[in-house]
């Protein structure tokens, strides 16, 4: 491969790798959130 190509193809990989380091993070705040909301519903209606 050209250098330019190898260029692209490692920022195209920096992107991918931060958009999944994204979802990730979403995924666990979302899951302390929805355990937060439980805890409280738990609370009140136990």
């Amino acid at each position: 491969m050209s250098q330019k190509n190898q260029q692209k193809h490692a920022a195209h990989e920096r992107r991918e790798e931060q958009k999944a380091d994204r979802v990730v993070k979403g995924i666990f705040i979302s899951l302390i959130a929805l355990a937060v909301i439980a805890m409280i519903a738990y609370s009140m209606l136990g």
